[in-house]
């Protein structure tokens, strides 16, 4: 009797198991992953096996949560070799994105040898090899973080809207709980920020047209004609009924276009060719407004997705056209976009580049595209890389990564500047290098030379206990820190193997939260003079500290003096190597 209620209490026990797992499984299959990984969580904890930890890996994966992704592909290769060929490919991927590129080979390798048919295996572990050559001579380009844009959420695919940026965002608004299966996040909104005294100062982000621009579901990245009287905008439109789930499993993305009248938005109309079997996503309309440009996972494409173009007809827009093998892949395409000379910008990871997904260029060839390439690093890094604009100068701008250094969260907005100092190879300061294979994909692009006129030091010694100082709520350079930062500049270009810590403060007298995103734009400002100085980005780190790190006794709540306040709100720069 004792046997037969510990077989019945095992057959019990051995239900739940079975019933938990189904569930997850279903959860999975409908691309509900973020529940689903919550199932597998607890189930690795309590019964690990390398099934269950691949389907863990494969929801973040599916999530983009790729240290959590690559820790669960360990496990299932510390149990030997996987039955799921496609399980090595995936871990490769994710060692490299993580930048384990030795063990991303072996990786590729094994997938190779189990599948030798396919040349995707051979196709990544060469790219690891062409990525490590490219680091030897690649010059960095300077890459900042907006820390007056960025969040711990996702903010993604800047465009310019008048006098500011908008942008795309996870970030909670009021009223506002619908979580996205998927991820498990926030659906995404439009928000605005008005540019202020640079490129890297923004006021305070606000929703854009008041939160839900055209529905309560995900919207955006979105882009205008070139008066803004026009928007067309990706979005998912409506919960799926139950017969439809089954079918077709999520709502796909489709675009939609509205009228700007009197500050609203008006006449919404849907894409002609949107579709509820595959979707219609990240538009991109020329400045002239006779073509649009767009991702899509119709049928017919070289890949998982491809990007399209339509030409404007009358009134409406004429079918689409595949911008075929010289821009797309057999992997993922999205997020075209032009510069002015015409050249057109994407995002893929069908490309023997970086990791993750890498932006690409492909440059006009008197109005026909050249095979593209994956710009350079650090445009480019080993994450995921999307969503380029350029300003008006043609060699600043803002990109979309998720790459580890420098982030604030999630997927973060960053300022880039194209001008290096090229004086020491005998090169044209005007030419910049946006290519990186040489000698056979080596490609250049005109960009103007901005005068630099730093005040001249000529004695050259390390300067000590170097401290700035701003006015209140403020972060620009004030006059009476140039010549602190010049010197900085005169030193760094004289001893090129230091770095440099910069750190930001702030008095007590406001929020932390508030605090540290002021600490951090002081930083920033510090960090873009000195780039613009001639010292590299990647010679430098920034760290805003908030009102953490005060001077003297003016905590919150303590009455001080002006000039006490003053002293905590400063940049100190300290240096690290050779003296």
């Amino acid at each position: 009797m004792k046997a037969i209620c510990i077989l019945f209490i095992a057959t019990m026990y051995c239900s739940v198991i079975n019933a938990q797992s189904s569930k997850a499984d279903r959860l999975f299959d409908d691309w509900e992953y973020f529940r689903a990984a919550k199932i597998y969580e607890i189930e690795a904890a309590k019964h690990p096996n390398a099934d269950t930890y691949f389907k863990l890996g494969e929801c973040y994966r599916k999530m983009h949560l790729y240290i959590e992704e690559q820790a669960s592909y360990d496990k299932v290769n510390e149990a030997g070799v996987f039955h799921n060929p496609e399980f090595y490919l995936n871990y490769g991927l994710v060692l490299k994105i993580n930048g384990k590129n030795d063990r991303a080979k072996l990786a590729f390798n094994k997938y190779s040898e189990l599948v030798p048919s396919d040349f995707r295996g051979k196709f990544y572990s060469e790219s690891i090899d062409i990525v490590a050559d490219d680091h030897k001579w690649d010059e960095p380009v300077s890459i900042i973080n907006v820390a007056a844009l960025n969040t711990k959420n996702a903010e993604i695919c800047p465009v310019l809207y008048k006098e500011g940026i908008l942008f795309t965002s996870n970030r909670r608004t009021s009223g506002r709980d619908k979580i996205y299966g998927w991820t498990g996040a926030n659906y995404l909104d439009l928000f605005y920020a008005q540019r202020g005294i640079d490129d890297l100062s923004y006021t305070d982000a606000a929703p854009f047209n008041g939160a839900n621009v055209l529905g309560k579901y995900s919207e955006g990245p979105a882009c205008f004609s070139k008066n803004f009287d026009t928007m067309y905008i990706s979005k998912v439109g409506r919960d799926l009924t139950g017969i439809e789930k089954k079918t077709l499993k999520i709502e796909r993305n489709k675009i939609f276009m509205s009228v700007m009248k009197d500050g609203k938005l008006t006449n919404t109309m849907p894409f002609p060719f949107n579709n509820d079997t595959f979707s219609v996503a990240t538009p991109y309309l020329t400045t002239d407004g006779s073509r649009i440009y767009f991702a899509s996972d119709m049928p017919g494409g070289y890949g998982e997705t491809d990007i399209y173009f339509c030409n404007r007809e009358g009134n409406g827009w004429g079918k689409p056209v595949n911008m075929g093998p010289n821009v797309n892949t057999f992997n993922r395409e999205k997020y075209p976009g032009m510069d002015a000379a015409g050249n057109f910008y994407f995002s893929s990871d069908g490309y023997q580049g970086f990791g993750g997904a890498d932006i690409c260029v492909a440059l006009n060839n008197n109005g026909t595209f050249a095979k593209a390439i994956p710009l350079k690093y650090t445009i480019n890094s080993s994450a995921d890389d999307f969503g380029i604009v350029f300003l008006k100068d043609g060699k600043t701008g803002y990109l979309t990564s998720n790459r580890f250094e420098g982030g604030q969260g999630d997927d973060d907005i960053y300022y880039f500047d194209l001008l290096t100092n090229n004086a020491d190879k005998g090169l044209a300061t005007s030419v910049y290098t946006i290519g990186y294979r040489p000698p056979v994909l080596r490609a250049t692009a005109a960009i103007p030379t901005i005068a630099i006129k730093p005040k001249i030091i000529t004695k050259v010694s390390r300067p000590a206990n170097i401290r700035i100082y701003f006015d209140l709520d403020k972060f620009d350079i004030r006059p009476d820190a140039i010549i602190h930062l010049d010197s900085v500049i005169a030193y760094m270009n004289d001893v090129k193997d230091v770095t440099l810590q910069i750190g930001g403060h702030c008095d007590s007298r406001a929020t932390p939260e508030y605090n540290l995103n002021l600490s951090r734009r002081r930083t920033n400002a510090a960090l873009h003079y000195l780039i613009k100085g001639g010292i590299k980005a990647t010679r430098m780190i920034c760290t805003g500290y908030g009102a953490s790190q005060l001077v003297n006794r003016c905590g919150k709540g303590v009455q001080c003096s002006t000039d006490e306040h003053q002293l905590n709100r400063s940049v100190n720069f300290h240096f690290e190597g050779k003296k």
